[in-house]
């Protein structure tokens, strides 16, 4: 088995980033399968925790745990949602109007619960974030309830039928506001199915990564895994299909291969891993930049692909600025923040 080490995965960095383009680029032009990015950030995000906490050699308290999340997740997320709060007003004149009320709404934001079932109505205000709310809760349950000792068995169980809960009741993957059972909500449910699959895509790499029959192995996966990965995009008739299953165990396969950066195409994208520094800058800033790019360049006044350009390389350099100067100072704070809060509980 491997042993735990302190390496960062620069191929999945990268990947991590390239998955936020393809987010933004979705939302941009919503009519295809790009949704399915979330899905690869749900199975990586369990990968890399899994790396970071679940087997690192000191375990972390759950106060520890908690506190080293917010500090990673809350400041951007606040500094975002009160950017797109005043683009929003300078846009239209007010604020953001939602079914459930503005400030039922502005409070589920504070709070990481507007995507827990509060609001069935839908996406609200910064919307993307609504999977960073699902990420925090999943993340608290994964430091409560899996150890190092449970079964993987149990873990796939979990993760399988919340798959078919979701394929039962919505047929396909761009799901996240809908309660099933009236109060098992949706997009919960896919962020931990995802996240477990990255759990167990971890304990894959940590038991056959330094294989030499796996490594040579990655370079064939690593190709054919990304060709399966478009057959399930763009293989489809419209827009959402029951092929989004299949993705997440796909997610999976790639996760794992591409971890070890063994393979031609792995240690190409690794070049790139800088994305994966912004990626959170880059998913979060992604409406606020739309925005703006619709309210001065209609859509009706200029060319779709000029438009496009403008706006990835907008979101880049805002991303670039909102990690340097947002996003890095106030991660640093809540981490010394919570090193002394945890100091003195202790």
């Amino acid at each position: 088995m491997r042993s735990h080490s302190l390496s960062r995965f620069l191929t999945l960095d990268a990947l991590r980033g390239a998955a936020a383009l393809v987010v933004a680029i979705y939302h941009f032009s919503p009519s295809w399968a790009g949704y399915l990015a979330v899905d690869f950030f749900f199975v990586l995000s369990g990968f890399v925790l899994s790396h970071t906490y679940l087997y690192r050699k000191t375990p972390l308290t759950f106060r520890e745990f908690t506190l080293r999340r917010l500090a990673r997740l809350y400041p951007l997320h606040i500094f975002t949602l009160l950017i797109f709060m005043l683009v929003w007003i300078g846009i239209h004149g007010q604020m953001p109007i939602q079914p459930d009320g503005t400030l039922f709404t502005f409070f589920q934001q504070l709070t990481f619960t507007q995507n827990i079932g509060l609001n069935p109505s839908g996406l609200s205000w910064n919307y993307p974030s609504w999977s960073i709310s699902v990420e925090f809760w999943v993340n608290i349950a994964f430091i409560l309830f899996v150890v190092r000792t449970t079964r993987s068995s149990a873990i796939f169980l979990i993760a399988a039928t919340g798959m078919m809960v979701i394929y039962w009741n919505t047929g396909h993957l761009e799901t996240q506001a809908a309660n099933y059972f009236s109060y098992l909500n949706s997009g919960l449910l896919r962020g931990l199915s995802g996240f477990l699959l990255g759990v167990l895509s971890y304990r894959f790499y940590l038991r056959f990564g330094e294989d030499n029959f796996w490594k040579r192995l990655t370079i064939y996966i690593e190709p054919l895994s990304l060709v399966g990965l478009s057959i399930v995009v763009f293989s489809r008739t419209g827009k959402t299909s029951s092929y989004d299953f299949i993705a997440p165990f796909i997610f999976m396969l790639i996760v794992t291969s591409f971890a070890g950066e063994t393979g031609l195409i792995s240690r190409y994208i690794s070049r790139f891993h800088y994305l994966g520094s912004i990626s959170y800058s880059i998913y979060l800033n992604q409406i606020i930049v739309l925005l703006l790019v619709n309210h001065f360049m209609p859509k009706q006044e200029s060319p779709m692909l000029v438009r496009l350009a403008v706006f990835l390389s907008l979101l880049i350099v805002t991303s670039h600025f909102t990690l340097t100067y947002v996003e890095n100072p106030l991660r640093s704070l809540g981490k010394k923040l919570s090193t002394g809060i945890g100091r003195q509980s202790s």
